[in-house]
């Protein structure tokens, strides 16, 4: 029998390798799946051959896996009853092996799917474990702060992300923020203390302490809080600052309390006259003034109560 071409060794090879992959994939399959995939397998490769190179072929293909032999010598029907052999056994130890088998379904594989592998892999410690290259502690603190379950796997190169961006947006609100405290109180006690930015910078490069960075941070917390909560009641204020002086009953009691009472003049002159005189007093620099005043004491109260 002439030898296989050697030109045609390449098809021998690439069958060899489907049967590997047929009979990995359906190690856990019964012996009568897997003997009708591989005898499929055969019978397409065999297709793709002349009739007078076949016995040729088969030949090479046993001769690249001897525990076959007693299948492929009787041709494309005796392929069909290839079971699980030792030889498979030994493949599916072989470490190159699985490797190569991995390789070549990835790109198949759902995110989910990947991530459980990794997990499983780093388990086996045949990857570094990069979620864990900081202290224990670290992680525990992580995992309380976030609520995750202990199950939750933290990875350094998650976390490095999320801390640019975060970093990016702490960066931008802490000038904000301070700038309209300066216009909403300008002689208030509560001042700027520091660029933020430049101390997370001097605490990654280790040059500055991280209680430094905390205690800004915490600041910047209370401030913009204070600032938001301010905001959102400045109309209530202002509108109880304007009753306060412009209702019917206050203004009654003003002009009750400054006597002078004239018998012949109305009493509801009085009132008008006396709403007159207190309208006069009221601009935009007053009106602005007084709000400012409401947010300055508001956001006080509230930073007072989160121990600023």
């Amino acid at each position: 029998m002439a030898a296989y071409l050697p030109n045609k060794l390449k098809d021998v090879i690439a069958t060899a390798n489907r049967l590997h992959m047929i009979q990995v994939d359906l190690a856990e399959e019964t012996d009568q799946v897997r003997r009708e995939q591989l005898n499929e397998e055969i019978e397409r490769a065999l297709a793709k051959i002349v009739p007078e190179q076949r016995q040729a072929f088969l030949e090479e293909l046993r001769d690249r896996f001897p525990c076959w032999e007693k299948t492929l010598a009787g041709g494309p029907q005796a392929a069909a009853a290839v079971e699980h052999t030792a030889t498979s056994e030994n493949q599916l130890n072989d470490p190159e092996f699985l490797v190569e088998k991995l390789a070549g379904v990835v790109s198949s594989l759902t995110e989910a799917k990947k991530q459980l592998l990794v997990k499983k892999l780093r388990e086996s410690g045949l990857l570094p474990d990069i979620g864990r290259d900081w202290p224990e502690s670290c992680s525990k603190r992580l995992q309380k702060i976030m609520s995750l379950s202990d199950e939750t796997e933290i990875t350094s190169d998650h976390i490095a992300q999320l801390i640019a961006m975060m970093f990016d947006f702490v960066t931008k609100l802490d000038p904000l923020i301070w700038s309209t405290w300066r216009k909403v109180s300008p002689r208030s006690s509560i001042r700027f203390t520091g660029d933020l930015k430049e101390a997370m910078l001097g605490a990654v490069s280790q040059k500055k302490d991280l209680s430094e960075c905390q205690a800004m941070l915490e600041k910047l917390r209370c401030l913009t809080a204070g600032i938001v909560s301010a905001f959102g009641q400045a109309g209530n204020q202002f509108a109880r600052y304007y009753m306060s002086k412009f209702s019917p009953s206050q203004i009654s009691s003003m002009v009750d309390m400054e006597g002078g009472t004239k018998i012949w003049e109305a009493r509801e002159v009085k009132y008008w006259r006396k709403y007159i005189e207190l309208a006069n007093s009221l601009n935009d620099a007053s009106s602005e003034n007084e709000i400012m005043d409401q947010i300055t004491k508001y956001a006080e109260s509230v930073m007072k109560g989160l121990g600023r």
